[in-house]
């Protein structure tokens, strides 16, 4: 038989081997082993994939929280060193495996999860009879489906790991909760687009049972296939999944607020709906995640704990992990273009920071270098008055509390990030980098703008006077507007085009592009002066691309100068 990839293709399927297991048990070990593929051999037949070591990477960071220990196996975890045996191949994989499921004396109150994230294949056994049936399997960084036509033909040499192997080792495992998870066949090369599959048989599979009480949750029902959302980046089940897990799916009891207790009902539930909800109002087509089997609904599968950052009053979203083309080919500082990849998850201000919000700041009671923030003047937004900082009434500009914070400097900025921390000490808040600044301002694009080549006043607050591409002329307001006057980009941010320039953390180098490291580039390790992107109000549209960069001192402080808050 000719191979598919096979049904799951379609889905993310969680397998859960469960025994009955008293609502109220005690806390017990926690273990995971997360598997994450993007990349195969070459000539394996295996197309790369996007997100599947990013998901990897998401949930890994939602168990972490949860207090697993967690064996992340992806091929950047493997890029650390002594690390080198979580590189996603078989035999390491089997090895990492075997080594949880025989921990010594698991039992009633001990939880194991295996994840795998990557491409899944099924192949059909044929007997001496002709009978047929369908065996899955694992696709490790080091397999290969190639000429492969039936089950019949795969040997160890192609270095696939077959579901019903798992299915063994986790009926030997003596930890009371088992959860599979298999997120795999991210997409079907032949039909690109936000399905995991464009396939006619993208249904629910008829996957063999583990031995043992099973529930199986399935990203869709049959006939339906599973989305993957670019602007989540990643599959729009799994971003629920690890939401819920993140205490999202924590619901009230009777006559009782919510305990803090995240239960199997209250995850699927989450789950389920709003997988359905989100693609249906998105795309206009059903996906309805299925739970079956036998399973105890109110087993715990963990509690809720702060995830999301809560400093300063700012709005972050969750910026997923990817690759993008940065530069630009206008300026010389902005050559070459370069493959660059962000490797970590991270959270945005979905605004810049306020005035509003930096008069929190002046005023919480933390020394203030007189350096740091413009004292009245003609341009800016706050003033002294006694031992207060209030709005400037006499700045040129109309400033009101929801305008971007100006006239800071570098080391202004940096300082009110660092009384961030102190105030949620669960997360570090600083300036992006460079490199995070235009990932998350392009999101995937290579355009000269996250929507395209062309801008005007209209679309951005730069001087419309001044249009870029095949724009017209657009409105010059001379002025900052309001956070989020207009319309955001694919990641769910405002105002990464136009309004202020945005400090970054990076020192500037104007030749750094040509040795940057292709991961996580941090900038020159010195220099006199630090970066700023985005363009503003002042500067026309062409100082607006994503790609290029201005530089100043980190003492300067400008009229258009502003910043955004990242954390991690």
């Amino acid at each position: 038989m000719v191979p598919r990839h096979f049904s799951i293709s379609a889905l993310i399927s969680i397998v859960a081997l469960v025994s009955s297991v008293p609502v109220a048990h005690a806390e017990g070990r926690k273990l995971a082993v997360v598997v994450g593929v993007d990349t195969y051999r070459a000539n394996s037949g295996l197309p790369a994939l996007k997100h599947a070591s990013g998901d990897a990477a998401s949930l890994s960071e939602a168990l972490r929280t949860q207090g697993f220990s967690v064996y992340e196996m992806t091929h950047e975890a493997a890029r650390k060193p002594g690390q080198e045996s979580l590189a996603p191949y078989i035999a390491n994989m089997r090895d990492q495996i075997d080594g949880v499921l025989g921990y010594p004396n698991l039992g009633r109150d001990d939880s194991v999860i295996i994840t795998l994230h990557g491409h899944g294949v099924q192949f059909e056994l044929v007997d001496v009879q002709g009978n047929k049936t369908p065996k899955f399997y694992f696709c490790p960084a080091d397999a290969t489906i190639a000429e492969i036509k039936s089950a019949d033909e795969i040997t160890e040499r192609h270095h696939l790991l077959p579901l019903d192997e798992l299915y063994d080792e986790l009926a030997k495992c003596t930890a009371a909760t088992k959860l599979l998870i298999v997120d795999a066949c991210r997409n079907d090369p032949s039909q690109p687009g936000v399905f995991r599959a464009g396939l006619a048989s993208a249904t629910l599979p008829k996957l063999p049972p583990p031995t043992g009480g099973t529930a199986a949750f399935f990203s869709c029902k049959a006939s339906q296939r599973a989305v993957e959302d670019p602007n989540l980046r990643q599959g729009v089940f799994t971003h629920f999944l690890v939401e819920g897990l993140n205490g999202a799916a924590d619901q009230p009891l009777a006559n009782r607020p919510a305990d803090g207790i995240i239960t199997f009902a209250e995850l699927s539930a989450y789950v389920a709906n709003n997988t359905y909800a989100h693609v249906f109002e998105k795309y206009k087509v059903k996906q309805s995640p299925e739970l079956r089997g036998d399973y105890d609904l109110n087993l715990p599968l963990g509690r809720v704990v702060q995830t999301k950052p809560k400093a300063a009053g700012i709005e972050f979203v969750r910026i997923e992990p990817g690759t993008f083309m940065m530069g630009g080919n206008e300026g010389d500082d902005e050559k070459p273009k370069h493959r660059v990849t962000i490797t970590k998850p991270f959270y945005a201000g979905k605004y810049e920071v306020t005035v509003g919000q930096a008069l929190a700041w002046l005023n919480s009671g933390v020394t203030i270098d007189a350096d740091w923030v413009t004292d009245g003047g003609d341009y800016s937004p706050v003033k002294q008055s006694g031992s207060r900082w209030v709005l400037n009434a006499e700045s040129k500009f109309w400033s009101s509390p929801e305008q971007p914070m100006q006239n800071i400097s570098w080391h202004g900025a940096v300082a009110f990030c660092e009384w961030c921390t102190q105030q949620d000490a669960k997360f570090t808040y600083r300036l992006p980098t460079e490199a995070e600044w235009e990932y998350m301002a392009r999101t995937e694009s290579t355009t000269a703008y996250p929507w395209g080549d062309s801008l005007n006043g209209r679309e951005a607050n730069v001087d419309g006077n001044f249009p870029y591409g095949s724009s017209t002329k657009g409105p010059y307001l001379e002025v900052t507007t309001k956070v989020g006057a207009y319309e955001p980009n694919a990641f769910g941010l405002y105002d990464t085009v136009g309004n202020v320039w945005e400090w970054c953390s990076d020192w500037y180098g104007a030749d750094y592009y040509a040795s940057s490291p292709e991961r996580d580039p941090r900038g020159p390790s010195s220099g006199s002066s630090r970066v700023l992107r985005g363009g503003s109000w002042f500067d026309s549209a062409i100082s607006a691309r994503s790609a290029v960069r201005l530089n100043s001192t980190p003492a300067d402080r400008n009229y258009f100068f502003g910043f955004r808050v990242v954390c991690e």
